[in-house]
């Protein structure tokens, strides 16, 4: 079959079983470019890499270049190894005479294409395409992972520079930053550098890293429940600086509140917090209904409905115009912070 996971991938690549053709798709940027790294590292030795590696544009190629280089023989090692980035696979160029040149290729060369910025994705491929490259090579389809499977990426990530985390502290980790693996990389190399080694702790992720816009809102919900209104409108205020989008910022803080009253009602009706997520949009987001889940009792349902009401008058406002908008966020930060009482 001609499309494979990432998984398979990184097994073909481990065991040194490369195919003659690769096209290294998907919608993770940071898997795509980890994955085309590993198959060109492994096809070609480090020793006569300036000889056996040929890369070029996919927008600056044509059939007859590409031809050539896959042609050439290897310079003293075994293999040749020729990168293509952005060829559009299903655009003009996509032709028999491609397609035939896909299930014609020597034996000395892996041919990787590497869909960076192209949107390219094996569901939409074309048959023809599908058949040709299952010829001689497989799809590599980089989705986004799991959560679980971003776990342990990042354990592993910390792990190489040096560093452990917890599961508990793992998870709250990729809360705050996102699930984007780019980012996550980002900042686990600041953290990293600020830990200097060993067990890093939560309080070092609050102090280091760059939160989400969600994650931000979260930690305005955690103060307006317990009360706390400096900190609330100090995280408010820091979002203006920021230049975050009010309507983003409210519709975050709605979102917060709405992840409230589905655990509490989940809650109410005798069942686990989480147990909306099979019901609505929360595919590897079920750890926000856990959280909400944990904070619903410090609140309860009547002071959630008004909060929502509170919200919605907010968004009224805002697209009125007829008041200033970081007033009119400021105003809703004092109304939840009075409907808990």
């Amino acid at each position: 079959m001609a499309v494979i996971d990432a998984d398979a991938c990184r097994r073909q690549i481990k065991e040194g079983k490369l195919a003659r053709l690769y096209v290294v798709c998907g919608g993770e940027d940071y898997l795509k470019q980890h994955y085309v790294n590993r198959l060109c590292e492994t096809a070609v030795e480090p020793d006569f890499r300036d000889f056996n590696f040929h890369r070029f544009e996919g927008k600056e190629i044509d059939l007859d270049t590409l031809s050539q280089a896959v042609e050439a023989v290897p310079l003293l090692g075994e293999r040749t190894c020729v990168l293509v980035r952005d060829f559009a696979l299903d655009g003009a160029n996509a032709d028999d005479a491609l397609f035939a040149f896909f299930r014609n290729l020597p034996a000395h060369v892996v041919l990787v294409f590497w869909m960076d910025t192209v949107d390219f994705y094996p569901k939409k491929a074309k048959k023809v395409l599908l058949e040709a490259v299952n010829a001689d090579g497989h799809m590599v389809d980089c989705v986004k992972p799991e959560a679980a499977q971003t776990l342990r990426l990042v354990l592993a990530g910390l792990k190489a520079r040096g560093c452990t985390m917890d599961q508990s502290t793992a998870k709250y980790f990729i809360e705050a930053v996102g699930s984007d693996l780019n980012g996550l990389q980002n900042e686990m190399e600041k953290l990293c550098a600020f830990a200097g080694g060993g067990a890093v702790t939560r309080e070092q992720v609050d102090a280091v890293c760059v939160k989400t816009v969600d994650a931000r809102t979260f930690d305005m919900v955690n103060h307006v429940v317990a009360g706390n209104g400096a900190a609330a409108l100090r995280l408010l205020d820091e979002l203006f600086r920021q230049k975050v989008a009010p309507q983003m910022l409210l519709g975050s803080l709605a979102a917060n509140f709405v992840d409230l009253f589905r655990a509490g009602a989940a809650q109410q009706s005798g069942r686990r917090a989480e147990e909306p997520a099979k019901l609505f949009d929360y595919k590897g987001k079920a750890f926000r209904l856990q959280n909400a889940g944990r904070m619903v009792s410090k609140l309860g349902m009547p002071r959630i409905l008004r909060c929502l009401d509170l919200l919605d008058q907010a968004d009224r406002r805002l697209k009125s115009g007829g008041i200033d908008n970081r007033l009119a966020m400021e105003l809703c930060v004092c109304a939840l912070l009075d409907a808990r009482q």
